[in-house]
């Protein structure tokens, strides 16, 4: 059963959403047009508990500086979401700026950021969230956004952000958990057919496609 229909026979108290600038609804051109509103309103998830933090990565490790990027997933997602008993639906959409950041390869890469995702992914588990949990590979970013970016934000390959794509859904089929595949459906539309003009956010139908990945989602297998 996909993601949206299993919430709909599960009942859920709420929605909650996890991630960066995208998930915060940046360049959508009216809130409700931002994904999670469009989320929540198919599948009756209101209220939206938005946690999503422009700029922030999920992994803690250590950027180029020698400290851990501010407001990091890892640090601060049992804060958010497991603030107190509930059944709301959680959906994560983490690894887009982990994926485009190259100035620290050592310490910040995909390792890293599969180690962090893992123990937020068994935290959550073990909290009894599994069911209504689902989490999204990064959204696609065109071929003209590897150059746009603050420091350390740019140089990023096609093959080295896919690499975070595979390590999300690698994640979701470990734990049989619900996966929507964000980039994949990005993709599939062309590149920056679904970007705003800065190269970096979605479009309305940006938007509208990650809102269809997450009601869309399957549980791996």
């Amino acid at each position: 059963m996909q993601f949206g229909e299993h919430l709909k026979t599960l009942g859920i108290s709420g929605t909650r959403v996890f991630g960066d600038s995208i998930t915060a609804g940046f360049n959508a051109s009216q809130p409700h047009l931002a994904w999670p509103a469009l989320f929540a309103a198919d599948v009756d998830g209101f209220p939206i508990r938005n946690h999503a933090i422009p700029g922030t990565v999920l992994q803690g490790s250590r950027p180029a500086d020698g400290k851990p990027r501010a407001d990091n997933g890892i640090g601060r997602f049992q804060t958010a979401l497991l603030d107190g008993p509930h059944r709301d639906a959680i959906l994560i959409l983490y690894g887009y700026n982990d994926a485009r950041y190259t100035a620290a390869p050592e310490t910040m890469n995909v390792r890293s950021f599969v180690r962090d995702y893992t123990r937020l992914v068994e935290t959550l588990i073990e909290a009894g969230h599994a069911e209504r949990l689902a989490i999204g590979s990064p959204p696609y970013i065109p071929d003209a956004g590897f150059s746009i970016g603050s420091a350390g934000f740019i140089g990023q390959t096609r093959v080295g952000f896919e690499d975070y794509v595979e390590a999300v859904s690698a994640l979701a089929r470990r734990f049989s958990i619900f996966y929507a595949p964000v980039y994949e459906i990005m993709n599939a539309q062309g590149d920056g057919m679904l970007a705003s003009p800065d190269l970096t956010h979605p479009n309305d139908a940006g938007h509208r496609a990650i809102f269809e990945a997450f009601l869309s989602a399957e549980i791996r297998r």
